[in-house]
């Protein structure tokens, strides 16, 4: 079981986080009748949603000017392996709390998990003085070596906007209504279309092009994703991002089914200082 958490938490995490940062649109818009109007107290139809193309491009265009931002979030998982006599469960909650500058790339933060009941607290910083994690209280300093690839997985999640072309090819599935200043944007997706949209936006994270994430992702059967994400009327920079999938997948004769429950607001655009690692930080690392 704690084989299938790890790789899936691997997985299914750098998919979430840059889930969370793209937004969708859809192409379910709206079209005015053009049609002069009958009398002079005859309504003036609404103006036409944008379509799934409008919509992305707009965001992707709306992130050139995106700084930095800050996210909340949630991640729960439900796993199951085996059946019969031989099933066992595990759930697992994540709660994210995370302030992010684009250029230079820094990031702060607080990560709470959940797995069996056990829980950790997490938090770490990357920033000019290096990159620190605390581990329940303990503050690490991280090797140079280390930081590469710790920035290379983490560099997926600063400019989010730029993942949304992978989801272009099912902007036919989706749907845009109004909600007061939001464009909301609904889809419900399954199959071996939604998977080649998965690995395309894993892909773009180091997890992505490592061999067993993405053999992982071969063996998965997407039964269904549901998404809701929302952007900003005026600035078409995300508000908030939901996602609930169901899958299964089988590898040496073992079966794996899991269902996961993202949720993500946006906030803060362009309103975050600098960040630094505190002094006290700093003197109390391990090196």
């Amino acid at each position: 079981m704690k084989k299938w958490t790890v790789a899936l938490l691997s997985a299914i995490l750098v998919l979430g986080i840059t889930a969370c940062g793209n937004d969708k649109g859809a192409t379910g818009s709206t079209t005015t009748d053009n049609k002069p109007a009958a009398t002079e107290t005859q309504q003036q139809p609404a103006a036409a949603l944008p379509t799934a193309d409008e919509l992305i491009t707009k965001t992707v265009e709306a992130g050139k000017t995106s700084k930095n931002f800050a996210m909340e979030g949630t991640i729960k998982q439900n796993i199951t392996v085996g059946e019969g006599d031989q099933k066992q469960e595990q759930k697992v909650e994540i709660s994210l709390k995370s302030e992010i500058t684009k250029e230079p790339m820094h990031l702060y933060q607080e990560m709470k998990m959940s797995i069996a009941g056990q829980e950790q607290n997490i938090k770490q910083y990357i920033a000019k003085e290096g990159m620190f994690v605390e581990v329940d209280g303990a503050w690490v300093k991280l090797p140079k070596d280390a930081e590469a690839e710790l920035l290379a997985q983490v560099q997926g999640q600063i400019s989010p906007e730029q993942q949304f072309e992978a989801f272009r090819s099912a902007a036919k599935d989706m749907k845009v209504t109004e909600e007061g200043d939001q464009y909301v944007m609904n889809a419900d997706l399954s199959g071996d279309g939604m998977k080649e949209m998965v690995k395309k936006v894993m892909s773009q994270s180091a997890s992505g092009k490592d061999p067993q994430t993405l053999a992982m992702i071969e063996q998965m059967n997407i039964k269904s994703v549901k998404l809701s994400f929302a952007v900003n009327k005026e600035t078409f920079l995300p508000t908030k991002s939901d996602m609930v999938m169901d899958l299964t997948m089988e590898e040496g004769g073992q079966k794996m089914s899991l269902v996961m429950d993202m949720k993500s607001t946006f906030s803060k655009h362009n309103e975050i200082g600098e960040i630094k690692v505190p002094q006290e930080v700093i003197d109390s690392a391990k090196q």
